[in-house]
Protein backbone atom coordinates (compact mmCIF):
# COMPACT_ATOMS: atom_id res chain seq x y z
CA UNK A 1 0.00 0.00 0.00
CA UNK A 2 1.44 3.50 -0.67
CA UNK A 3 0.48 7.03 -0.80
CA UNK A 4 -0.16 7.02 -4.90
CA UNK A 5 -2.72 4.24 -4.65
CA UNK A 6 -4.47 6.18 -2.02
CA UNK A 7 -4.75 9.11 -3.87
CA UNK A 8 -5.83 7.23 -7.09
CA UNK A 9 -9.08 5.57 -5.24
CA UNK A 10 -11.97 7.22 -5.08
CA UNK A 11 -13.66 6.10 -1.62
CA UNK A 12 -13.14 3.73 1.56
CA UNK A 13 -14.84 0.79 -0.08
CA UNK A 14 -12.15 1.26 -2.80
CA UNK A 15 -9.60 1.06 -0.57
CA UNK A 16 -11.01 -2.08 1.34
CA UNK A 17 -11.42 -3.73 -1.63
CA UNK A 18 -7.73 -3.24 -2.76
CA UNK A 19 -6.35 -4.27 1.08
CA UNK A 20 -8.69 -7.27 0.81
CA UNK A 21 -7.42 -8.51 -2.56
CA UNK A 22 -3.77 -8.01 -1.04
CA UNK A 23 -4.48 -9.95 2.29
CA UNK A 24 -5.88 -12.60 0.08
CA UNK A 25 -2.78 -12.93 -1.59
CA UNK A 26 -1.03 -13.45 1.45
CA UNK A 27 -3.90 -15.82 3.19
CA UNK A 28 -3.82 -17.96 0.16
CA UNK A 29 0.36 -17.93 0.08
CA UNK A 30 0.29 -17.26 -3.61
CA UNK A 31 4.13 -15.79 -2.82
CA UNK A 32 5.03 -18.99 -1.66
CA UNK A 33 3.03 -21.43 -4.42
CA UNK A 34 4.25 -19.33 -7.20
CA UNK A 35 8.08 -20.00 -6.20
CA UNK A 36 7.87 -23.50 -5.66
CA UNK A 37 5.82 -23.74 -9.04
CA UNK A 38 8.63 -21.61 -10.71
CA UNK A 39 11.45 -23.51 -9.90
CA UNK A 40 9.57 -26.86 -10.08
CA UNK A 41 9.19 -25.72 -13.87
CA UNK A 42 12.88 -24.54 -14.21
CA UNK A 43 14.18 -28.22 -12.77
CA UNK A 44 11.93 -29.98 -15.10
CA UNK A 45 12.04 -28.01 -18.59
CA UNK A 46 16.17 -28.57 -17.46
CA UNK A 47 15.60 -32.00 -17.61
CA UNK A 48 14.22 -32.37 -20.56
CA UNK A 49 16.10 -30.24 -22.84
CA UNK A 50 19.46 -30.98 -21.19
CA UNK A 51 21.86 -29.48 -18.94
CA UNK A 52 22.06 -26.00 -20.97
CA UNK A 53 19.89 -23.42 -19.15
CA UNK A 54 19.11 -21.97 -22.31
CA UNK A 55 16.48 -19.55 -24.08
CA UNK A 56 14.17 -21.72 -24.84
CA UNK A 57 13.74 -22.97 -21.18
CA UNK A 58 13.92 -19.25 -20.04
CA UNK A 59 10.57 -18.55 -22.53
CA UNK A 60 9.06 -21.37 -21.77
CA UNK A 61 9.31 -21.02 -18.14
CA UNK A 62 8.30 -17.41 -18.14
CA UNK A 63 4.85 -18.28 -20.11
CA UNK A 64 4.02 -21.00 -17.90
CA UNK A 65 4.07 -18.88 -14.95
CA UNK A 66 1.88 -16.19 -16.46
CA UNK A 67 -1.51 -18.60 -16.09
CA UNK A 68 -0.58 -18.82 -12.14
CA UNK A 69 -0.32 -15.17 -11.49
CA UNK A 70 -3.86 -14.41 -13.65
CA UNK A 71 -5.24 -17.68 -11.33
CA UNK A 72 -3.65 -16.04 -8.39
CA UNK A 73 -5.23 -12.54 -9.17
CA UNK A 74 -8.49 -14.03 -9.89
CA UNK A 75 -8.69 -16.09 -6.65
CA UNK A 76 -7.26 -12.67 -4.06
CA UNK A 77 -10.29 -11.35 -6.04
CA UNK A 78 -12.57 -13.30 -5.02
CA UNK A 79 -11.86 -13.58 -1.49
CA UNK A 80 -12.03 -9.66 -1.59
CA UNK A 81 -15.71 -10.31 -2.01
CA UNK A 82 -15.81 -12.97 0.63
CA UNK A 83 -13.67 -10.57 3.00
CA UNK A 84 -15.79 -7.31 2.40
CA UNK A 85 -19.33 -9.38 2.67
CA UNK A 86 -17.73 -10.79 6.44
CA UNK A 87 -17.91 -6.44 7.28
CA UNK A 88 -21.37 -6.28 7.10
CA UNK A 89 -20.06 -2.58 6.09
CA UNK A 90 -18.53 -2.34 2.79
CA UNK A 91 -20.62 -3.34 -0.31
CA UNK A 92 -17.85 -6.13 -1.25
CA UNK A 93 -17.15 -5.62 -4.68
CA UNK A 94 -15.50 -2.66 -3.52
CA UNK A 95 -12.19 -3.68 -5.75
CA UNK A 96 -14.54 -3.41 -8.58
CA UNK A 97 -14.17 0.18 -8.42
CA UNK A 98 -10.71 0.18 -8.76
CA UNK A 99 -10.85 -1.89 -12.14
CA UNK A 100 -13.58 0.20 -13.62
CA UNK A 101 -10.90 3.00 -13.08
CA UNK A 102 -8.51 1.45 -14.28
CA UNK A 103 -10.30 0.31 -17.23
CA UNK A 104 -11.97 4.04 -17.86
CA UNK A 105 -7.99 5.03 -18.47
CA UNK A 106 -6.84 2.36 -20.78
CA UNK A 107 -5.20 -0.17 -18.44
CA UNK A 108 -6.05 -3.01 -19.88
CA UNK A 109 -3.76 -2.42 -23.18
CA UNK A 110 -1.73 -5.65 -22.77
CA UNK A 111 -3.43 -9.18 -24.37
CA UNK A 112 -4.61 -11.21 -21.25
CA UNK A 113 -2.88 -14.07 -22.52
CA UNK A 114 0.91 -12.10 -22.41
CA UNK A 115 0.22 -10.64 -18.93
CA UNK A 116 0.32 -11.53 -15.53
CA UNK A 117 -2.96 -10.28 -14.53
CA UNK A 118 -6.48 -10.84 -15.98
CA UNK A 119 -7.78 -7.77 -17.52
CA UNK A 120 -9.81 -5.06 -15.83
CA UNK A 121 -13.09 -6.26 -17.56
CA UNK A 122 -12.88 -9.84 -16.85
CA UNK A 123 -12.11 -8.70 -13.18
CA UNK A 124 -15.15 -5.92 -13.15
CA UNK A 125 -17.18 -8.74 -14.14
CA UNK A 126 -15.83 -11.25 -11.76
CA UNK A 127 -16.04 -9.53 -9.10
CA UNK A 128 -20.00 -8.10 -9.55
CA UNK A 129 -21.06 -11.38 -9.91
CA UNK A 130 -19.64 -13.15 -7.18
CA UNK A 131 -21.15 -9.74 -4.86
CA UNK A 132 -24.64 -10.45 -6.18
CA UNK A 133 -23.91 -14.42 -5.59
CA UNK A 134 -23.45 -13.10 -1.70
CA UNK A 135 -26.07 -10.32 -2.09
CA UNK A 136 -24.06 -7.25 -1.04
CA UNK A 137 -23.06 -4.98 -3.53
CA UNK A 138 -25.27 -1.92 -1.94
CA UNK A 139 -23.93 -1.54 1.16
CA UNK A 140 -22.29 2.42 1.43
CA UNK A 141 -19.73 3.06 3.84
CA UNK A 142 -18.86 6.41 5.32
CA UNK A 143 -15.93 8.10 3.25
CA UNK A 144 -15.11 10.61 5.25
CA UNK A 145 -12.02 9.36 6.94
CA UNK A 146 -11.08 8.30 3.81
CA UNK A 147 -11.34 11.85 2.86
CA UNK A 148 -9.66 12.93 5.59
CA UNK A 149 -6.89 10.66 5.05
CA UNK A 150 -6.65 11.16 1.30
CA UNK A 151 -6.25 15.09 1.83
CA UNK A 152 -3.66 14.96 4.24
CA UNK A 153 -1.18 12.90 1.45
Amino acid sequence: MYSGLIKYLDNETELAGVLGHEIAHADRRHTSRQLQSQYGISVLLSLLLGENQNTLVDVASSLGQLKFSRDYETEADAYSVEYLNGTNYYACDGAAGFFIKAEKEGQSATPEFLSTHPNPGSRIQNIQTKADQLGCRNRSAASSDFTTLKSSL
